[in-house]
């Protein structure tokens, strides 16, 4: 961990420089091999990832989307196919998990606030990707920080908690280390990726093509 613990450093700094802020953290992500008998099950357990929407059947199929919070197309999967999916009556057997996989520094620090406290996680996703348009077109690397900031804030996120979680080299060192895994196990390349009910769905495709997934898998 010591390599991502150096480059922890650097993403640390509060960059004013807007370009700079969206440089690519590609640097960390070295590893193409793909573990195929891996479980994605054990994947979820061994993170202890906690559902954004979680169902109450018994028949479920689990949705796992790697995405990154600067990530254009994942805005759009969460403000537009997201919503035809929960209109849906597969919905109900849904449990559904976003994994942080931040492609450059701006993304890298809204997951460091959103995993900051996992009560308001749902919520402050909601307010980042319906606000993309927003942040993303700020004028500084200072601006994009308040922003982000104030919409964790928003939900109750406490200003004293905030600044612990952005001092947390082992939340952060976390963060790289399972986008790292992310790569390593499930191959993930780009944004959004998804793995429903073990079967891995690249880019954001269109509702229907999600539902006609989980109807095949809930059927099994």
């Amino acid at each position: 961990m010591k390599k991502l613990g150096l480059f922890l450093k650097i993403l640390q700094k509060k960059f004013m420089n807007k370009t700079l802020f969206f440089i690519p953290i590609f640097i960390i992500l070295a590893f193409k091999s793909i573990a195929k008998d891996y479980e994605y099950q054990q994947f979820l357990s061994e993170n202890n990832l906690v559902p954004v929407i979680q169902s109450s059947s018994n028949n479920t199929v689990d949705i796992i989307e790697f995405s990154s919070f600067s990530c254009s197309h994942c805005a759009t999967f969460h403000n537009e196919t997201l919503i035809e999916i929960k209109d849906s009556e597969v919905f109900q057997n849904i449990n559904y998990y976003i994994v942080d996989f931040p492609l450059n520094q701006a993304a890298f620090y809204a997951s460091i606030v959103a995993s900051c406290d996992l009560s308001i996680r749902p919520n402050y996703i909601d307010s980042v990707y319906e606000n993309y348009s927003v942040w993303t077109k700020a004028e500084s690397g200072e601006q994009i920080i308040d922003l982000l900031n104030s919409y964790g804030l928003q939900h109750g996120l406490g200003e004293e908690q905030l600044e612990m979680c952005l001092k947390d080299e082992d939340l952060q060192n976390n963060l790289l280390s399972r986008q790292v895994d992310s790569q390593n196990i499930f191959g993930v390349e780009s944004t959004p990726t998804f793995i429903v009910g073990g079967e891995k769905v690249q880019g954001n495709r269109p509702a229907s093509e999600f539902i006609k997934i989980i109807s095949k898998k809930l059927k099994k």
